[in-house]
């Protein structure tokens, strides 16, 4: 009978592009110009947060950016599937503020794929909370929609009630110090139980500065979190 509705669902809805509603084979995915428009982060990479080097610098397996070399990356690992660029950027803004939730779908499904070469032995996925002030304006946490499958995926629990966040202002025109600033003191745990001795990703759209996944985990590791590690849709760059 389900497999009936689904094909019944089907031929009503044909599977297309959500960006550019092109014929697909599987709702949710991209159609293959929508996916070469991305710039996705491959090899090589910084092992730690995974930054992307140039494909032609001939680098080794094991290497860090001089940001993680200088031991400035917080989390035990971060890894990112896309670059923030105008490709990536027309499809995260209208996902996160304009109710394309539709998204989500592909963008969980890079961000899983953007997992492949680490051992994830997480045992929490935690997508980033938004200030209740914040999540009653948009009336969804972004993060959290890319969370359930890449949780469902794992085998694992997603936790959206340990941490909550204070309400501050928007950080999108903020340089790296003001962000620091900004997001010092927002979160709290409060349920330390359900983070003591627990390993945690954490989940999130785009990655600025790292001032956010740095300050929430500095709030889990004083609540008793063993380790800590970092998922986006995509992040920003800068000149290595």
């Amino acid at each position: 009978m389900v497999k009936l509705f689904q094909n019944i669902i089907e031929f009503l809805f044909p599977p297309a592009c959500p960006l550019c509603d092109a014929p697909v084979s599987l709702h949710g995915e991209l159609c293959a110009e929508c996916w070469t428009s991305f710039d996705w982060i491959d090899s090589p990479k910084c092992m730690r947060c995974g930054y992307p080097f140039a494909d032609d610098s001939q680098l080794s397996e094991v290497v860090l950016c001089h940001v993680c070399a200088a031991g400035k990356c917080e989390l035990e690992w971060i890894r990112s599937a896309c670059v923030y660029d105008t490709v990536s950027r027309g499809a995260m803004l209208p996902f996160k503020h304009g109710g394309k939730i539709k998204y989500a779908r592909f963008m969980a499904r890079a961000m899983i794929w953007a997992l492949r070469d680490i051992n994830v032995d997480a045992d929490i996925v935690m997508p980033v909370p938004l200030a209740r002030r914040r999540l009653f304006k948009r009336g969804y946490n972004q993060a959290t929609l890319l969370a359930r499958p890449i949780a469902r995926a794992m085998g694992v629990r997603m936790d959206l009630d340990s941490v909550r966040r204070k309400y501050r202002d928007d950080m999108g025109h903020k340089n790296a110090r003001e962000r620091t600033e900004n997001i010092r003191g927002v979160f709290s745990v409060v349920d330390t139980n359900k983070i003591r001795g627990r390993k945690i990703l954490l989940v999130d759209d785009v990655m600025t500065s790292g001032a956010t996944f740095s300050e929430l985990r500095r709030v889990l590791i004083r609540a008793g979190a063993k380790a800590v590690y970092g998922v986006t849709f995509c992040r920003v760059t800068r000149a290595v």
